[in-house]
């Protein structure tokens, strides 16, 4: 059973406004990450602080697959994408989440299917892009997942969920065998700033 989390809690200082609820291709970005996800996992759940412009994608959507809101809302205590992540998978029960960053607009559906395969084979499955593994577009085991987040958030170290990507020894899929499912990469896209979004849209077109 594999759950999905996309973590749409952000203060997107850089991008200078709610990067979750910003259309992209005329759908809220955030909203596009919960269509894909749940094309592959269920429940699917949003993670956003109290108050977060992220939360106004739980409310019912118009029909259509780009506008699906989540199954829940998990509360992000605001102390970053780490605890964001513990937070959602204490609130989970499936033995396995889907993570999934809420301003990737270019996720695809096949290479998530085939992280949601993978998930049995160790305590998460991870992506190997150039030099890096990418922890948020990812999957992890949610028991040993939570024990480790839960124990680094108690110390002073390393806070990051690359981190403890890396700490859970996970499947890695080579960039061979992820480029077959998803060719240009476009799943690994992140819109940081304008820049980045004039970039995305400009490609777009």
């Amino acid at each position: 059973m594999v759950a999905a989390a996309v973590l749409a809690g952000g203060a997107s200082r850089r991008m200078g406004r709610d990067k979750a609820t910003l259309a992209v291709g005329g759908v809220a970005l955030a909203s596009a990450a919960l269509a894909a996800a749940a094309r592959v996992a269920s429940p699917v759940v949003l993670v956003a602080p109290e108050g977060h412009p992220a939360r106004r994608l739980a409310a019912p959507a118009g029909p259509g697959p780009a506008t699906r809101p989540p199954d829940l809302v998990v509360a992000d205590p605001g102390l970053g994408p780490l605890a964001a992540l513990a937070a959602a998978l204490s609130a989970l029960e499936a033995g396995h989440v889907l993570v999934l960053a809420g301003d990737h607009p270019g996720l695809a559906v096949e290479l998530l299917a085939h992280l949601v395969g993978l998930a049995p084979r160790g305590r998460a499955v991870a992506c190997r892009r150039g030099p890096r593994l990418e922890p948020l577009v990812a999957v992890y085991q949610r028991g040993p997942a939570l024990a480790a987040a839960e124990a680094r958030l108690a110390t002073a170290g390393d806070h990051s969920v690359a981190g403890l990507l890396a700490a859970l020894d996970p499947v890695v899929v080579e960039e061979p065998e992820w480029r077959a499912l998803d060719p240009s990469g476009r799943s690994f896209v992140d819109l940081d700033d304008p820049a980045d979004l004039a970039a995305w849209e400009a490609e777009a077109r």
